[in-house]
């Protein structure tokens, strides 16, 4: 999603009025400093708050979904504020910010971060998300990694491919997309039609894609009508994956075990991508750990902003695969359970099986219920063959003449990373293959993959 569809240019900030709208505790810490200013490439004007001392190391807050804002922080701040600057904002569309119809996307918003936060510190800062804050901190640190020095990132939503994230959208009011979002088969053209009349009908595109009703000022304003519902369905609609191969900075990871809105698989899936990165899940919380369990979160914070920077990530090619002849089967069988190195692995008629840090050279599924977690397999021939069969992957690599041969089956693949020297992927029969933050590598392409793909038979990716 680019700038250019109805961005405005930045402009220089410009203070417009004091605030005295936080609580005595807020206004009483140390080095508190609040104002509104106009919104760099946002029309309108957003609330900016600072405490703590300034020569201190810097620390930038970026809030979730609700119109709480840059309250949702609240809870933690004075643990904070003692030995850093921070800086939290109200983002563009929320809590004392101007609310309008922008386009709220992570880009845009990653952009306005940049412009606010750039005259208020001096170099590189640690950047902590929470939720949708998350994904726009992940962004950001993606977009300008020599700005981020330590990334936190706390229950990140929006990073798994929209089929595989319905809950989301639930929880940001977007039941009247949910046709599209849930599959449905509701034509985004038919609910634009009936949502905005006979005279917006000429501004329907042909593809029921969504993306349009966000890059079109008028269906935003119509379809969407309020902020929460723009940046939730931006959020749902970014491909990260591209973004998260560019995160230069450590990264920390905090997760509530109880989180019903972005799921803990996409925690395992950022650990196992961003660079250095540790994830540490808290028992008691769900989705607002700041809320649930303040302390726990405020500890978790000074440890990943105490920790001493580690060197930039220096990238470099996995190494082959050396694995002794030790072969695993399941037949039959439920909650079967592999992990470590095999030759080779085969599953038939097998349910709730699951495979977690696994190496091996082949993978065959058959006729069975199979989720797969941070596992490589490289084969000569065909890495992973599935028949038949519902397999969830999560954060795994998979490296052939064929990554993966699939026949007739449902494939949710997030974090995954496919290299086929012939076809990452080789369809037998039709099948149903959602990508969340993924990639893909053969001679045919080589992309990141956010998307729902249902080939046909004998086509190859």
């Amino acid at each position: 999603m680019g700038l250019g569809c109805g961005a405005a240019a930045p402009r220089p900030e410009v203070p417009v009025q004091a605030t005295a709208d936080d609580p005595e505790a807020i206004r009483s810490l140390p080095g508190y400093r609040s104002e509104m200013v106009n919104a760099p490439t946002f029309s309108g004007q957003v609330y900016v708050m600072e405490a703590g001392p300034t020569e201190a190391p810097a620390v930038v807050l970026v809030h979730g979904l609700g119109d709480g804002g840059s309250r949702d922080w609240y809870p933690i701040l004075p643990a904070l504020a003692a030995r850093y600057h921070v800086i939290t904002f109200d983002l563009p569309g929320f809590g004392r910010s101007t609310h309008g119809h922008d386009l709220y996307s992570p880009e845009r918003y990653a952009e306005f971060i940049h412009a606010l936060v750039g005259p208020r510190v001096h170099g590189a800062f640690n950047l902590v998300g929470h939720s949708m804050g998350g994904a726009i901190s992940l962004f950001y640190a993606g977009r300008f990694p020599g700005d981020v020095t330590r990334l936190v990132l706390i229950d990140v939503a929006g990073i798994l491919h929209r089929k595989a994230y319905v809950n989301f959208a639930v929880s940001a009011g977007l039941d009247n997309l949910l046709g599209i979002l849930a599959g449905t088969g509701k034509e985004l053209a038919t609910m634009a039609i009936e949502a905005t009349a006979q005279a917006t009908s000429p501004l329907l595109p042909v593809s029921p894609d969504p993306s349009f009703v966000l890059q079109n000022s008028l269906l935003r304003a119509t379809l969407l009508d309020t902020p929460m519902r723009i940046a939730a369905l931006a959020t749902i609609l970014e491909n990260f994956a591209p973004a998260i191969a560019k995160v230069e900075a450590p990264t920390w990871i905090l997760w509530g075990r109880h989180d019903a809105v972005a799921s803990l698989r996409s925690g395992l899936l950022l650990k196992a991508r961003l660079p250095y990165a540790q994830l540490k899940v808290l028992e008691n919380s769900g989705h607002d750990p700041m809320s649930s369990e303040p302390a726990a979160v405020a500890d978790f914070l000074l440890q990943a902003l105490a920790t001493a920077e580690k060197p930039r990530l220096v990238r470099v090619s996995p190494q082959r695969l050396v694995l002794p002849e030790r072969t695993g089967s399941c037949d039959g069988q439920s909650r079967v359970k592999f992990a470590g190195d095999y030759s080779e692995i085969d599953i038939q008629g097998c349910w709730e099986v699951t495979l977690k840090d696994v190496h091996a050279r082949a993978l065959r599924i058959r006729d069975s219920q199979v989720t797969v977690e941070n596992t490589r397999v490289v084969s000569p021939a065909v890495a992973l063959e599935v028949k038949g069969s519902r397999v969830a992957i999560t954060a795994s690599e998979f490296e052939g003449n064929v990554a993966i041969d699939v026949d007739n089956s449902d494939l949710d693949l997030a974090g995954v990373d496919l290299q086929g020297t012939r076809a990452s992927v080789h369809v037998a029969h039709a099948s149903r293959v959602i990508f969340s933050a993924s990639h893909v590598d053969s001679p045919i392409q080589r992309r990141y993959v956010h998307d729902l793909l249902e080939p046909s038979a004998g086509e190859d990716l």
